[in-house]
């Protein structure tokens, strides 16, 4: 008598359980509606931005000053120019994307691994370096001396490369007004193939 006395009716757990599946349905809606989704990725954008920045940063620092020790100019000249494009990358980004309705994921990742890839090719030039300054102190090495040149100046050529699609792509994205007009960036499309190229190029090295 007890139990049936306080058992609810059954149209009363239907509006719970109606009631309990709207709420639970309307949690994303709300997170959306109310700006909340786009304030968090903005918030995982910059801080993203921020930390590779100055990981980037400090890596060709130290790859720039090795490379000025060992008087390889040409590699002191290419570290200046990504340090430009580092700092105009990272202003497209947070003047441009953070915040806004898109974030073309597909050029910030292909563009910082290009960056990556550029700050590798200065390590390992560094590396080089210091291989060709022992070789200077072994007159008898030439034909290893002259490779390890050819190995720098690949290694500029391969730099230059990259710069030239990263400020061509970066010229066409800071125009660029909507996601669908990724899809149509010729530029982009070689700057994600040569990210996967270097991609490729690092895991083999």
């Amino acid at each position: 008598m007890f139990a049936w006395w306080f058992q609810a009716h059954w149209w009363l757990l239907g509006i719970y359980t109606v009631a309990a599946v709207l709420i639970a349905l309307s949690v994303p809606l709300l997170y959306r509606l109310f700006g909340y989704k786009m304030q968090d990725e903005a918030l995982w954008l910059h801080e993203r931005n921020l930390r590779e920045h100055a990981t980037l940063m400090q890596r060709l620092e130290n790859a720039r000053e090795s490379l000025t020790e060992l008087n390889i100019t040409a590699g002191v000249k290419q570290a200046n120019i990504l340090t430009d494009i580092l700092d105009d990358y990272r202003s497209v980004v947070e003047t441009r994307f953070i915040g806004k309705q898109f974030a073309p994921i597909t050029y910030l990742n292909a563009a910082r691994s290009v960056q990556e890839h550029v700050v590798q090719n200065l390590t390992d030039m560094v590396a080089v370096g210091h291989s060709l300054a022992g070789l200077n102190r072994q007159a008898a090495q030439s034909d290893l001396h002259q490779e390890q040149q050819q190995r720098i100046t690949t290694l500029l050529a391969e730099n230059d490369k990259f710069f030239t699609a990263l400020n061509e792509t970066a010229v066409e994205v800071a125009n660029i007004r909507s996601v669908s007009e990724f899809a149509r960036l010729d530029t982009l499309a070689r700057l994600v193939s040569l990210a996967q190229t270097a991609s490729h190029t690092g895991t083999q090295s």
